[in-house]
């Protein structure tokens, strides 16, 4: 809602505290909401998926945010992958320069390097997935071979 009024409520679904809105609370924001705005739907899902994902994170942490990535990957057909993990970031930061920075991941998004990283990933990805499609088309060997390298 961009158009607050003094007198409506603004309910911060993303928010950490324990204090979660109500079922209720829920409800007369949705019908308010609803009702007020042409972009309602787009709003809803939004919210709908900051909420779930921000439970995902309280109740099982690290381990449920991957279980969410493996269940979109397989419901949506997609291949997903993680190209910098913060852990690493701040091993590198400590180890080369020894500090700690909690921002770390925030600045390494605004980087001149994590988007030359990611140009260079989406070449190699182009450049892989035609090997790989030539893999296929010549038979994949599904049992493990000798020669395929062990995770």
């Amino acid at each position: 809602m961009d158009n607050n009024s003094d007198n409506e409520r603004f309910y911060d679904f993303d928010s950490e505290d324990d204090d979660a809105p109500t079922t209720e609370e829920l409800a007369v924001w949705l019908s308010d909401f609803m009702s007020q705005s042409s972009k309602a739907e787009k709003m809803y899902r939004s919210h709908f998926c900051s909420i779930v994902v921000n439970r995902l994170w309280k109740e099982f942490g690290v381990e449920g945010m991957c279980e969410l990535m493996l269940a979109i990957d397989k419901r949506a057909g997609w291949i997903s992958d993680i190209i910098l993990e913060d852990a690493d970031l701040h091993d590198a930061l400590f180890d080369n320069h020894g500090v700690f920075d909690d921002d770390a991941v925030i600045k390494a998004r605004m980087s001149n390097r994590l988007m030359e990283m990611n140009k260079k990933i989406w070449r190699l990805r182009r450049k892989y997935s035609k090997l790989i499609a030539a893999e296929i088309v010549n038979g994949v060997d599904t049992n493990e071979s000798e020669d395929a390298p062990k995770p």
